[in-house]
């Protein structure tokens, strides 16, 4: 239907619009905040550019609710005061069909929200804090497809994985002269960062002699290096940062060694349930721009959605708060504040008596 696409196309330029307004106004932010940093070890401006630049991936998915709100808004908002919705009505679009076309440009902007987020972001993300941190701390950092690499001094470490609750696994540690000659080889099954060392638990160290290799075995060793935790909290994957299926996978692994997983449950639903966020910020903004019709100006419009955006953002956070207190299942936990505002946008539709 032309109607269906021509709104469809006025809610994604409203949206596009509003979210690279947002998204930039965000970066600038932080990149003046990190002219600070700019000097310490050897991070250079170039490094504070190339840090906000992946941030922006991230930033997308963050303001996504809220642009869709605003662009929404702002769009609907223009075609009622040029009274181009009136005319829609008169040539026999319901409210119901006009509601069914946002919806459609909702969907399609959780989708894409939901694809960046779960693809993009992790990489980009983890990347820039690599790339800052190892500049900082002047220390070489790689990751790899196969892990994570870490020059500290004189050894060269390779961590397999690195958890958000800043335990290592499968870790192998090289030991260096100054002549780049290998003096020990360590692998350890685990290890957990005591300040700038950590504690390698399951140990096999390989030395090497001038003429003989010896192998020793310990339940534990102590590794002293210059790694910090600012280093490794800039290194190790935060739940946010995982994929879906990373995250669902991390999961299991915490519940197979009967640890703690609540705070990453909770982040793999409201990751699985922001789609629904964005569409339900959409729908939110009919009743308040049809109930207008031709009355208010785009700024009552435009104040009228950051009102609405920031009240579902407190509103989020101290229902999630909550919910965390009153010990709600995960699942319930990051469901609650999507249908709460559902249903205040079937309430307001009701209410605005449209039809």
């Amino acid at each position: 239907m032309i109607i269906n696409r021509y709104i469809l196309r006025q809610i994604h330029q409203g949206t596009l619009l509003t979210l690279m307004v947002l998204v930039s106004l965000s970066l600038i932010f932080i990149f003046i905040g990190e002219l600070d940093d700019v000097g310490k070890g050897y991070y250079s401006l170039l490094h504070a550019i190339e840090y906000v630049v992946l941030l922006f991936p991230g930033k997308l998915v963050e303001f996504m609710p809220l642009a869709a709100m605003l662009g929404t808004i702002l769009s609907l908002g223009s075609l009622a005061s040029n009274s181009e919705i009136i005319a829609m009505q008169a040539a026999g679009v319901s409210v119901s069909q006009l509601i069914m076309a946002v919806l459609q440009a909702a969907i399609i902007l959780a989708l894409i929200s939901f694809l960046v987020a779960d693809w993009v972001a992790p990489v980009s993300e983890t990347n820039a804090r690599q790339i800052r941190s190892s500049a900082i701390n002047d220390t070489t950092a790689i990751r790899g497809k196969k892990g994570l690499w870490v020059k500290d001094d004189n050894s060269i470490l390779h961590i397999n994985l690195l958890l958000p609750n800043g335990i290592a696994r499968n870790i192998e540690i090289h030991q260096l002269d100054d002549a780049g000659r290998l003096l020990s080889a360590i692998t350890a099954e685990s290890a957990i960062p005591e300040g700038n060392s950590w504690r390698l638990k399951q140990v096999n160290q390989t030395l090497m002699g001038n003429h003989d290799v010896s192998t020793h075995q310990y339940n534990e060793m102590i590794y002293h290096g210059r790694i910090s935790d600012e280093l490794l909290n800039a290194l190790m994957i935060e739940p946010r940062q995982m994929s879906s299926v990373d995250l669902f996978t991390y999961i299991g692994f915490l519940q197979q060694n009967n640890l703690q997983a609540r705070v990453e449950l909770l982040t793999f639903w409201q990751k699985i349930f922001s789609p629904l966020v964005v569409i339900i910020m959409c729908i939110l903004a009919i009743p308040f721009v049809l109930g207008l019709q031709r009355q208010g100006n785009a700024g009552q419009r435009l104040m009228m959605g950051i009102i609405l955006g920031l009240t579902y953002v407190v509103a989020d956070r101290l229902l999630i708060q909550l919910g965390s207190h009153l010990n709600l299942f995960p699942f319930i936990n990051a469901l609650l504040p999507a249908v709460l505002f559902l249903l205040l946008t079937v309430y307001l539709l009701l209410r605005s008596n449209l039809r």
